[in-house]
């Protein structure tokens, strides 16, 4: 290869990389981040909230009462939000211009300017303009977005049936089900008559957990 041929590649090379390193928001560079690392991460896997916007991470989602999904941050500004009732995940894009945010949900089929407070470290509150909607967002520091996975209602529910089953041999007729802002599900089984036959507290991240009367662990 001739050297002019190598040093153009070269130049392409390190085009390419600033192009990339550009690309992403100073969320993913912050002051604290250590040398070796600039994505926000801590040297044990864990995230921490650098003060931007927003981060990559994983940050729940609740109404002040109830978990309602996760908004899965690949990096500060794309991920998908999935829904903590039926997992469905629905792509969207961020953006932060002079203060003012903009989330294009749904492969910006839906845009909307939203209202975002920092009230604390891995805290966050926004608000929907259009509805005043609120949500509170909390960082998760242990979860990689890359590989993070949790457990619906949906799939809670059912496995909570199947496992009273399994220890019973009768299937519950209906499930009730509550995530709290912590992530902790209470599952309440009912039988045919309407009363209930058997109650569960999970985490709804690794779905493990104890019966509550008799405090057996699920696992």
């Amino acid at each position: 290869m001739s050297d002019k041929k190598s040093v153009l590649l070269r130049i392409i090379s390190c085009f390419i990389a600033a192009v990339m390193i550009s690309g992403m928001t100073a969320c993913l560079d912050g002051e604290n981040a250590s040398a070796d690392d600039k994505n926000n991460k801590n040297a044990d896997g864990t995230y921490f909230d650098n003060g931007e916007t927003f981060c990559r991470g994983v940050w729940a989602a609740d109404d002040g009462e109830s978990r309602i999904g996760y908004y899965i941050f690949r990096d500060a500004e794309n991920g998908e939000f999935s829904d903590a009732q039926y997992g469905i995940g629905v792509p969207f894009i961020v953006k932060t211009e002079k203060g003012s945010t903009q989330f294009s949900l749904g492969a910006a089929e839906f845009t909307e300017p939203v209202t975002v407070v920092n009230t604390g470290s891995g805290k966050r509150e926004l608000t929907w303009t259009n509805d005043n909607r609120v949500e509170y967002l909390t960082l998760l520091t242990g979860q990689e977005p890359d590989s993070f996975s949790y457990y619906s209602r949906n799939d809670l529910s059912e496995m909570a049936m199947d496992f009273y089953e399994q220890q019973t041999e009768t299937r519950p007729e209906t499930a009730g089900i509550n995530i709290d802002i912590d992530g902790n599900a209470l599952i309440q089984l009912f039988g045919r008559d309407g009363n209930q036959i058997a109650e569960y507290t999970v985490d709804s991240i690794t779905a493990k957990g104890k019966v509550n009367d008799t405090q057996e662990e699920i696992v």
